[in-house]
C-alpha cells in the first residue's frame, strides 16, 4: 500500500527530527522537574556509554546524571538503580541482544527517551517516570507493554512498529507531536491530551483503531489512516489541516469544530455513511470528499460560509447541501453519480463567488447549466472563459479532470508535508 510506505518514511524522518531536538527546549516545558545537585562524578559533558551491566552499576551512587546516557553493544539485560533524574537523553540503540531494561527510580528525563531497533526487547520497567522530554520508540517488535505508569508530561511522542496492545501510562496534557503508527496489536487509543501544537497522527495500527481524544480542544494538524472510529467531542479548532483516509469509520461527527485553517479531507473511507460538521464556519484550505463508496449525502455543514482553497466532491451522492456557503476562492468540482442538485452552486458561480474553475455534474439534476446537457444526460457547467482563478493558483487552461486530480493529490500529500515540516 503506497500510503503505508509513505507513512513509514514519515515516521523514520520524524524519529530523526526528534533525535535532533534541543534538550534545552525540551527542559523548558517540564514544569514538574526538580533540580537535583549533580556531583562531578555524575556529570558527563560528552555523554556516558554503557555496553555492559557493570558500566551501569558504576552510576548507582548518582541521584542524578547530567548528560546523555547511551546503552548499546552486546548487553543482554540492563538495569539502573538509585538514579532519579537524567538531565539529558536516555538512548538504547544497536543492542540487538537486550531483552529487558528497568529503571524504576527514574522520575525525570529532560531530553529524549529513545529506544531504536531493539528486536528482542520484551520487558520494560519504568514505573517511576512522570516527566520526559520526548518518547521515541521505533522498531521494537517484541515489546508488548509500555512499562510506564504515570507519564503526565511529555512534549513529543513517536511510537512505531511495536507489539504494544495499549499505551497505558502515557497520558500527558499538552504535546507538540503525537505520532502512533504501524503497531499491529494496538486496537484502541484513549488519551486525555488537551492540545497538540504541531501534529497528531494515528495510522495503520492493527486492523483499525478506535481513537478517543475527548479532552482535545485544538490541534495544529490531525491525520488519521486506517482507524475504525474517532471521538473528539471537545475539539473546536484545527489550525491547519485535518484528514481521514482509508479508514473503516462509519461516521465522522465533530459538532464543536468551528474552524479548520487548512484542508478538510475525507477520502477512501469505504464504510463512511454519515458526516456531521454542523458548527464549522470556515475552511482555510481545500474541502475534499472523495471515494467514500457508501456515502450518499454531504450535508450537516449548515454554518459553512467560506472555503479559501478548492472544493472537490465526488461519489454516488443524492444530496450535497452547503446552505450557508458564500465564497469559494479556489476551484469547485462536484461530480456525482447521484441526483445531487447543482442549482445553488450554479448560482454561486454565476454571481462570481466561486473564483476558480467550476464544474458541477449530477445525474438527473434539475439545475440549469451554462454549457448545456452532456450526452450522458448529466448537467454540467464550467468556468467562463474570461474568469480568473488567481487566488487558487490555477489557470483557466486546465481541464476539469486536471483540476480534480490536482486538488485531490495536493490535499492528501499536503497533510503529510505539513506534518513532516512541523516536526523539523
Amino acid at each position: 500500500m503506497q500510503f503505508k510506505s509513505i507513512l513509514i518514511a514519515v515516521a523514520a524522518l520524524a524519529g530523526s527530527a526528534l533525535a535532533e531536538a534541543s534538550t534545552s527546549s525540551l527542559q523548558a516545558t517540564l514544569t514538574s522537574t526538580t533540580q537535583i545537585d549533580v556531583p562531578d562524578s555524575c556529570s558527563f559533558g560528552n555523554g556516558y556509554t554503557a555496553t555492559a551491566q557493570v558500566d551501569l552499576d558504576t552510576l548507582k551512587h548518582c541521584d542524578a546524571i547530567d548528560g546523555d546516557l547511551y546503552i548499546t553493544g552486546d548487553i543482554g539485560s540492563a538495569a539502573i538503580a538509585n538514579v532519579r533524574a537524567i538531565y539529558g537523553d536516555l538512548v538504547i540503540y544497536n543492542a540487538t541482544a537486550i531483552s529487558s531494561f528497568s529503571a524504576d527510580t527514574i522520575n525525570t528525563i529532560t531530553g529524549e527517551f529513545r529506544l531504536t531497533g531493539l528486536t528482542v526487547l520484551d520487558t520494560l520497567s519504568m514505573g517511576g517516570l512522570t516527566s520526559v522530554g520526548a518518547i521515541n520508540w521505533v522498531t521494537l517488535p517484541a515489546l508488548t507493554d509500555t512499562g510506564l505508569t504515570s507519564v503526565t508530561e511529555c512534549n513529543a511522542i513517536l511510537i512505531s512498529d511495536t507489539q504494544l496492545a495499549s499505551l497505558n501510562g502515557i497520558n500527558p496534557t499538552n504535546v507538540e507531536t503525537y505520532n502512533v503508527n504501524n503497531n499491529i496489536f494496538l486496537s484502541s487509543i484513549k488519551s486525555d491530551i488537551e492540545t497538540v501544537s504541531n501534529a497528531l497522527s494515528v495510522a495503520y495500527n492493527g486492523q483499525g483503531t478506535d481513537v478517543v481524544f475527548d479532552q482535545l480542544t485544538w490541534a495544529n494538524n490531525i491525520t488519521f489512516y486506517s482507524i475504525s472510529s474517532v471521538s473528539m467531542s471537545n475539539l473546536t479548532s484545527v489550525n491547519h489541516s485535518i484528514g481521514f483516509f482509508e479508514s473503516k469509520v462509519e461516521d465522522l461527527t465533530f459538532k464543536g469544530l468551528s474552524k479548520v485553517g487548512g484542508d478538510l479531507t475525507m477520502s477512501n473511507n469505504d464504510l463512511l455513511t454519515s458526516i456531521d460538521f454542523d458548527s464549522l464556519e470556515s475552511i482555510g484550505g481545500g474541502f475534499v470528499v472523495t471515494n467514500n463508496s457508501k456515502l450518499q449525502s454531504v450535508d450537516n455543514f449548515d454554518e459553512l460560509k467560506t472555503v479559501t482553497g478548492a472544493v472537490l466532491i465526488t461519489g454516488d451522492l443524492a444530496n450535497v447541501s452547503l446552505p450557508s456557503l458564500k465564497s469559494v476562492r479556489g476551484a469547485f468540482s462536484l461530480d456525482s453519480e447521484g441526483a445531487a442538485d447543482c442549482t445553488p452552486f450554479d448560482e454561486l458561480h454565476d454571481s462570481g463567488n466561486i473564483q476558480g474553475e467550476y464544474l458541477c455534474k449530477a445525474a438527473a439534476s434539475s439545475s440549469s447549466s451554462n454549457s448545456g446537457s452532456s450526452s450522458s444526460g448529466k448537467k454540467s457547467t464550467s468556468a467562463k472563459s474570461g474568469s480568473s482563478s488567481t487566488d487558487s493558483g490555477s489557470s483557466n487552461s486546465k481541464g476539469a479532470g486536471a483540476v480534480a486530480f490536482s486538488i485531490e493529490y495536493t490535499s492528501v500529500f499536503g497533510v503529510f508535508a505539513a506534518i513532516l515540516f512541523s516536526l523539523f
